[in-house]
């Protein structure tokens, strides 16, 4: 929330000298269905359709509309040369108007659980939260975030995601976090980079263009480099993996990498806040998005279901947790329902064909369903693997499912692996 001086504001800067009605606006949308009277609407150009056709019926709702085109006179439609920069520009001095801490999330996997813990921990410590919702961790999503956060908060937390070079520069330079931490550099969007090095290089964009305080995790010898060359000139905050195994005592329910992102969120809580808060409370007050781990009880059937997303490194982490909690600790029959990984690029085959060679260590997996184009390509090398089903799509799996057990459901978003429960029969 906040009112036309803001936007005059922003004009101001992109050199406009335009005055407006003074008014209260109480959300930014770039969903025309999602405003109402004294929203502000941002007229985007997309794939399939134009916002400034929305337009006209806007403002006849009482809504500021900002757009590129000479499409009305009225006085609550604002013509910009670029609706992204001017909306990356109101939410940059948004910012500048806050005076409560801003923490910035990034990272390969783990970021939106991480996130939710941070902002889960902060409200527990006893602050007011605004935090990225959804997946509003873009260009567009993230200045929305800013955007629409309530004038009470005391703490924003932002979630910062990127598949190329420089996108993080550009969020860091919008949302100038006062606290900043990378989950994990693993190879999630590896395709978009020569090497490793610069993909980790793309995610260490929110240490270098920030003058915040970093939380940086010194097990990862990226971090810990980027920590050795800058201890001098900046405010470093480090912490490592040693603390994982006593972590681990206090939440013995929850997989690996979920303790990791526990002791990730803690680190930058405690190096903004200054105290470390009631850990199992915040754990327990924290509400995780679907697909990211929630178990699913269908008959005689458990899904462990975990495909919001995927790349090599969470891929592994999930197999493994799953394995020791399900196969070996509990003597469960599993099974592993794993759909491709995107994004890879040229290193696509060879990591797929290294996860695929690494299920042979798991002796006691009843079988695996490889779903996916990039598995796809695989089928001939595993043709004496009798535990591997290879699938086109996963509609093809009705069938040939064990009536009983539990399942690891694990793959890149693209998959859409969640459409087995709609065919799946209790």
């Amino acid at each position: 929330m906040f009112t036309t001086q803001l936007i005059e504001r922003a004009l101001n800067e992109a050199g406009s000298k335009k005055k407006l009605k003074n008014a209260i606006i109480s959300k930014c949308c770039i969903d025309s269905r999602e405003c109402t009277e004294n929203s502000l609407f941002f007229a985007f150009k997309g794939e399939k359709t134009d916002g400034h056709n929305y337009v006209p019926d806007l403002l006849k709702k009482g809504v500021i509309c900002i757009g590129s085109e000479d499409i009305s006179q009225d006085e609550n439609y604002i013509k910009v040369p670029d609706v992204l920069d001017f909306m990356s520009i109101m939410a940059h001095e948004r910012r500048k108007l806050f005076s409560g801490k801003v923490i910035a999330v990034t990272g390969s996997s783990g970021k939106t659980s991480t996130r939710q813990l941070i902002a889960s921990m902060s409200a527990v410590s006893g602050k007011i939260v605004y935090a990225t919702t959804g997946n509003l961790n873009n260009h567009l999503g993230m200045p929305l975030v800013i955007l629409n956060m309530p004038l009470c908060t005391e703490v924003l937390v932002l979630e910062m995601g990127m598949n190329h070079s420089g996108e993080i520069r550009n969020l860091v330079e919008i949302a100038d976090p006062g606290f900043v931490t990378i989950t994990n550099i693993g190879n999630a969007h590896i395709g978009n980079f020569a090497s490793h090095a610069d993909l980790a290089a793309a995610k260490l964009e929110i240490f270098d263009f920030s003058k915040a305080v970093v939380s940086a995790n010194v097990s990862d010898p990226y971090m810990k480099k980027w920590v050795d060359e800058h201890k001098n000139s900046r405010n470093i905050h480090t912490y490592s993996n040693e603390a994982l195994e006593k972590l681990a005592e206090d939440f013995e329910e929850l997989p690996d990498f979920m303790v990791e992102n526990i002791n990730c969120a803690a680190n930058v809580v405690y190096a903004a806040l200054g105290f470390l808060p009631d850990l199992k409370k915040s754990v327990a007050k924290c509400v995780l998005p679907g697909m990211r781990g929630e178990v699913k009880v269908l008959g005689k059937r458990t899904f462990v279901v975990d495909c919001y997303n995927a790349n090599p490194q969470s891929m592994k982490r999930s197999i493994e947790n799953f394995y020791k909690k399900y196969a070996v600790k509990e003597s469960k029959q599993c099974v592993l329902i794993l759909g491709s990984m995107f994004e890879l690029g040229d290193f696509s085959e060879k990591m797929h064909k290294e996860l695929v060679n690494s299920l042979k260590d798991f002796t006691l997996l009843r079988a695996v369903f490889l779903v996916g184009c990039e598995f796809d390509k695989l089928k001939s090398d595993f043709l004496n693997c009798e535990k591997l089903v290879f699938l086109g799509d996963i509609a093809e799996i009705k069938g040939l499912l064990p009536e009983e057990g539990t399942f690891l459901v694990k793959g890149s978003r693209g998959n859409r692996l969640e459409r087995l429960f709609d065919f799946l029969e209790v």
